[in-house]
């Protein structure tokens, strides 16, 4: 009995060691069979692949609406934004003074509409004491009618201001949306990692003049070799980490479950191997268990997958 435990240990170090050799040097198979410094115990792997941090959802590469030459830049790489903060704004002065005219145009607009309602309360005040008067056998039609129409001018001179205020305020509408166009805001917190746009250079609507990186969760998209793809299955436990070129002990980052495994096989980004050509991987994607500390977007790392 200990005999045949002792082959099938040997068999699945085997097996896991001829999958790396087309995945990583054998300095990373090595590496693997090592214990990173400060690093928990787990369980001997049944699954090992690599892979690469990044953001949920990806950077952020944020243009202009519109083209046109950049006024301000308001933003430095490495700086924390917060959601719609003024990032950068192109030149717009013709346009800045045509909403200054259309704002001027709406107070104008709702001024008379204010001046144009207050006169109904007192019309409609004089009507009712006509027809009071009238119905007492105090007063003739005549008044009663001529009341009736003025008070009936007066509301048609109201609803025509109403509507002169609704034009003005949907021409501001328009002039305001088409300064948006020229202005680029933060659609949500995080971080300025690049920052190509300077003030005074063309700004093309097509092309990013600020990365942001979101302050969204950090996740592992490892790329598990078709030897490994059953052996892996939604909510396994993994440990992760660094995968570095230099010397010595490998950072151990936190563990990771994993979310999701695509259902469709595509060429490796990560690995290769020399002797057979392009390797068939699958994507994994893990989410940590805690924030990894010191990790970074499109850093390289190391997936042992436990039962």
């Amino acid at each position: 009995m200990k005999h045949n435990t002792h082959l099938f240990a040997l068999a699945a170090a085997l097996l896991l060691g001829v999958a790396l050799v087309g995945c990583s040097p054998q300095r990373d198979a090595h590496a693997q069979a090592s214990a990173p410094a400060g690093a928990a115990q787990h369980p001997a792997p049944v699954a090992v692949a690599r892979g690469k941090i990044e953001v949920e959802g990806g950077l952020l590469e944020l243009a202009p609406a519109a083209a046109g030459v950049a006024q301000q830049v308001l933003v430095k790489e490495g700086q924390q934004v917060q959601k719609g903060q003024l990032l950068l704004r192109l030149v717009g002065d013709e346009l800045q003074a045509e909403q200054a005219v259309a704002r001027s145009e709406l107070q104008l607009a709702q001024a008379r509409a204010k001046a144009k309602a207050a006169r109904l309360p007192a019309l409609r005040q004089a009507l009712q004491r006509w027809q009071a008067a009238v119905r007492e056998g105090a007063a003739d039609l005549q008044g009663q009618d001529e009341a009736a129409q003025a008070l009936q001018g007066a509301q048609a001179e109201a609803e025509l201001a109403q509507a002169e205020v609704r034009v003005a305020q949907a021409k501001l509408e328009q002039q305001q949306a088409q300064q948006r166009r020229l202005e680029l805001r933060a659609p949500e917190a995080g971080e300025a990692v690049r920052v190509a746009a300077q003030a005074g250079t063309a700004v093309s609507s097509g092309a990013s003049a600020v990365v942001l990186l979101p302050a969204r969760p950090l996740r592992v998209r490892a790329e598990l070799n078709e030897s490994f793809v059953n052996a892996v299955r939604v909510g396994m436990r993994a440990s992760v980490v660094a995968d570095s070129d230099a010397g010595g002990a490998q950072q151990a980052l936190p563990d990771a479950k994993v979310l999701r495994i695509s259902p469709v096989y595509g060429a490796a980004r990560l690995q290769d191997d020399p002797l057979r050509g392009p390797v068939r991987v699958v994507d994994c994607l893990l989410a940590f268990d805690e924030a990894p500390r010191g990790a970074r977007v499109g850093q390289n790392v190391r997936v042992s997958f436990h039962e």
